[in-house]
């Protein structure tokens, strides 16, 4: 897992859960420094991500899903930033991002790196308010990437219905999402 990951879940801890202490406890509580640094595109294990993950999940008396789900949320807006070089016009919105993410900015910025393992995304787009998305990775990240489809649909003041179908955790060989548009009524 790429640090830019950890630097967003640093970001987050401090923002969302008390500041730069909690997250000094955190990486204490998993055997690491207090002051350990990640450097966004430095390999770091998965395990430490999931470490850091359980820990803050336990001190914040919360399943790990919902922890992890919170996270994407958070995640999906900084993404959008972070990355903002490979969205290929500033018209695109939620559908157009998860569209692309695996097939053209997974490729982007993992092409310099042979030994990359970027999740495998799909989407199978159904209409103009309905998305299908099928994620597959040993990492079994679901929770996180369905916070981030709805941190997406936040960033561009969209809102979806986002229903988890099959989930890997479950035996699945992959997890389904169905994301269909909220139709507001005024």
């Amino acid at each position: 897992m790429y640090g830019v990951i950890f630097d967003f879940l640093r970001d987050y801890v401090i923002e969302r859960h008390g500041g730069k202490e909690t997250w000094k406890t955190l990486l204490v509580a998993t055997g690491k420094s207090p002051h350990k640094i990640y450097f966004p595109v430095t390999e770091y294990p998965d395990k430490e991500i999931v470490d850091l993950a359980v820990k803050a999940a336990h001190a914040l008396n919360l399943p790990v899903p919902v922890v992890l789900e919170d996270f994407g949320n958070f995640v999906g807006h900084k993404l959008v930033t972070f990355y903002h070089m490979y969205l290929k016009s500033k018209d695109w919105r939620t559908f157009d991002v998860i569209e692309n993410a695996s097939s053209n900015i997974h490729q982007a910025i993992h092409r310099h790196n042979p030994r990359r393992k970027p999740p495998k995304i799909v989407a199978d787009k159904k209409s103009n308010d309905e998305i299908m998305v099928y994620y597959k990775s040993p990492r079994k990240l679901c929770h996180v990437v369905k916070g981030i489809i709805n941190g997406l649909a936040d960033h561009f003041k969209e809102q979806f219905n986002v229903e988890h179908l099959e989930c890997m955790h479950n035996g699945a060989e992959e997890c389904v999402f169905r994301v269909t548009r909220v139709k507001l009524v005024n």
